[in-house]
């Protein structure tokens, strides 16, 4: 006699509209973000033959990548059809499937989290990104002031992500394969307001660094994004190397703060323009 330990719900039996409404609330779930580095795991960091330029402030996770649709393309070969359908499906519909929660602490170092993320496909119709701020400022070298010449670190740390993404997939610290490289309907940034200011308040950009303490507004920090794309796209000297891979793989890009767009780039328009 079987027990309630014993039996299976049958899923199958199920009509397919009601499959295809639980592929899609699971597909479109995502984990909660980590509170704060402490709680977003071990990290890894690239080989020195691997870093790119002002790189080491970027902390990537450690544990292996467990994609969001794993344990549902590995349960048979209908579901698993079934799942590879409802992806089109709400990738058509732009419905973002990739989650990133980025974390700058200090105004310092950077955390990499990623929160959804399907079996890893080339083409992505939208990767959404959360940019949230921590921490504070005080008696710390903000990665947020201009260096010799160029952006400032932070930017190069920013610049170097989304190459390793559109060169590599999801897993940023794979190596350089044929056949991981990925081309992005829509990039999606949006800056988020803490819940409660920082203990330090939020610290004006303009103020030498030794008098500084809390972080940078997330106004200002939008903008600060705004800016510094703004000169990536116009393929200074510095940046032309990040642009020209920007412009082949990436269709649109916007920023937001707080979900409201402030920034909208469409590259295939734009390009003449700034390349010419």
């Amino acid at each position: 006699m079987s027990t309630s330990a014993d039996a299976s719900f049958p899923f199958l039996n199920l009509t397919r509209e009601l499959r295809d409404s639980v592929y899609q609330s699971l597909l479109l779930s995502s984990r909660v973000p980590p509170e704060s580095p402490e709680h977003s795991g071990a990290r890894k960091y690239p080989s020195a033959e691997d870093q790119d330029h002002f790189e080491y402030h970027n902390h990537y996770p450690a544990d292996g990548l467990k994609s969001t649709d794993a344990s549902l393309l590995l349960t048979c070969r209908q579901i698993s059809k079934e799942v590879k359908e409802a992806m089109i499906r709400l990738s058509n519909s732009n419905c973002s499937l990739y989650k990133l929660d980025l974390m700058l602490l200090d105004e310092r170092e950077l955390y990499i989290n990623w929160l959804a993320y399907p079996h890893s496909t080339p083409s992505i119709s939208r990767l959404d990104v959360d940019f949230r701020l921590l921490g504070d400022v005080k008696g710390k070298k903000t990665t947020l002031r201009i260096g010799c010449g160029g952006p400032p670190v932070l930017t190069w740390g920013l610049f170097t992500l989304i190459e390793r993404f559109l060169q590599r997939g999801p897993d940023f610290l794979a190596p350089r394969q044929q056949g991981r490289d990925s081309w992005i309907e829509e990039l999606s940034v949006n800056v988020l307001t803490p819940l409660s200011p920082p203990l330090g308040g939020y610290a004006d950009v303009k103020i030498c660094r030794r008098d500084r303490k809390g972080h940078i507004s997330p106004t200002d920090m939008v903008q600060f994004l705004i800016s510094y794309m703004e000169i990536l796209l116009r393929r200074s000297k510095h940046t032309a190397p990040y642009a020209r891979l920007v412009f082949e793989r990436i269709k649109r890009m916007t920023f937001s703060l707080d979900g409201v767009e402030r920034k909208r780039w469409d590259l295939a328009t734009l390009e003449p323009e700034y390349t010419g």
